[in-house]
């Protein structure tokens, strides 16, 4: 891959990402702690699923790694904090599969931590701002937080590779709307099966407040 980053930016990286995670790691234990077995082995089985997707890149394109982030299912799923760290694996087993973004730092940073606060910071405002109701929830949280989750995933991409001036910095630019969109119809399909059939594998979603709201739409 072309325009490496340079070694301290890659400590940089490492930093940043051990910060994500240490600030991470309450939230997982409790999460853990607090769940029964059901909750445990949809945990594992998500984080399984949402790796096995990064066999589906574009590693072979010399300086391109474009895929399916998964980091917005997971968000909604599980939360942000429990996120990172499901998303820190799946950067992992990309470095693994010899498709990880200029190694495990940058992969999670740019695929797995800013796709995952992005998701956040759209469920929040849909929370306070918008009608609670399945409707927003699946088109606000799942296909507008995905599709954004991608576009700042893309971004942040083409960025980096025009400070580095690697060669890719088009192929970036221009397949993130198509990104956006298929990401935003994976994320969204996903989350609706999920709060149709199995609502209480999802932690940004209560009945009591989306299906009954106390409050006038």
């Amino acid at each position: 891959m072309d325009g490496s980053p340079p070694d301290w930016a890659q400590w940089l990286a490492w930093l940043v990402a051990a910060l994500v995670l240490a600030r991470s790691a309450p939230v997982l234990r409790r999460h853990v702690a607090g769940a029964d077995a059901e909750a445990r082995r949809i945990l594992l089985l998500a984080t399984l699923a949402l790796a096995a997707m990064r066999w589906f890149n574009t590693a072979a394109l010399q300086g391109v790694m474009l895929h399916f982030l998964g980091a917005s299912i997971a968000t909604l799923m599980f939360g942000a904090g429990t996120a990172c760290w499901v998303m820190a694996v799946v950067s992992l087993v990309g470095v693994l599969m010899g498709g990880a973004w200029h190694g495990w730092a940058f992969d999670f940073l740019a695929t797995g931590a800013l796709p995952v606060a992005v998701t956040a910071l759209v469920s929040s405002f849909a929370r306070t701002w918008l009608p609670r109701n399945v409707f927003t929830y699946v088109m606000f949280n799942a296909f507008a937080g995905a599709a954004l989750a991608m576009a700042a995933s893309m971004l942040a991409k083409a960025a980096a590779t025009a400070l580095l001036g690697g060669r890719a910095l088009a192929a970036y630019l221009v397949a993130t709307p198509m990104l956006m969109f298929a990401e935003a119809f994976f994320a969204g399909t996903v989350m609706v099966l999920v709060v149709v059939y199995r609502p209480h594998w999802c932690r940004s979603f209560d009945d009591r407040d989306y299906l009954w709201p106390q409050r006038p739409m």
